[in-house]
Order: structure tokens, then C-alpha cells, then sequence
């Protein structure tokens, strides 16, 4: 049984191809794990694009505490603007993260009766 929740348990709390790769499924663990921080580094990269317009261009001449409530406008903005895309990056790292968990117990499932 250890050998089934193991794979299920590392993408569970580590991420997508975790589970894989202790499966030794390498090939697929290497895919879900660089597609993951694909859709990461889109959403971070656009988010940063989409918080700009709100920020002044010479962030050192801003008071600290000032540049709190300023970023927290920003991104009071933003998720009123752009929740869809927001929504899109959140639905599009879940998909991954579940098929990962359930492709890591159907294989160790498969392994374990084999």
C-alpha cells in the first residue's frame, strides 16, 4: 500500500511530476513538472506586466508604506479587471496538479499488481 500513496502523497505536496518521476516516469515527470512552471512563469510574467501601469516608474522615491497600499490597489485592480485570465492561470495549474496525482496512483496501482 506504501508503494501506492507514496507517488500520490509526493504530487500531492511537492507538485505535478513528482509523483512521475518516483514512478520512474521519467520522460512524463520532466513534462508535467516543466509545464507547470511554464504556466508559473506566465502567469507571473503577465501579472507584473498587468501591475505596472498602477506603480510610479522610480519606485525608490516611494514611501515604503505607501508602496504597500499602492500595490495593494494595483492588485485590487487588476482582480477586478482581470479575474478571467487570473481564473484561467489558477484552473490551468489545477488541471495539471489533479491529472498528476491521479496518473500517480493509476501507475502505481498498475505497478503494484504487476
Amino acid at each position: 500500500m506504501a508503494s501506492v500513496v507514496i507517488p500520490v502523497l509526493l504530487s500531492l505536496f511537492l507538485g505535478p511530476g513528482v509523483g512521475q518521476l518516483y514512478n520512474r516516469e521519467y520522460k512524463k515527470g520532466v513534462i508535467l513538472i516543466l509545464v507547470s512552471a511554464s504556466i508559473l512563469v506566465w502567469a507571473v510574467a503577465w501579472y507584473y506586466r498587468a501591475v505596472q501601469p498602477f506603480l510610479p516608474k522610480d519606485l525608490t522615491t516611494v514611501d515604503p508604506q505607501a508602496l504597500t497600499e499602492l500595490l495593494r490597489n494595483a492588485m485590487d485592480q487588476i482582480n477586478t479587471k482581470s479575474g478571467a485570465v487570473l481564473s484561467f492561470f489558477k484552473a490551468a495549474l489545477t488541471v495539471v496538479w489533479i491529472y498528476g496525482i491521479i496518473d500517480a496512483y493509476r501507475v502505481a496501482v498498475k505497478k503494484r499488481r504487476s
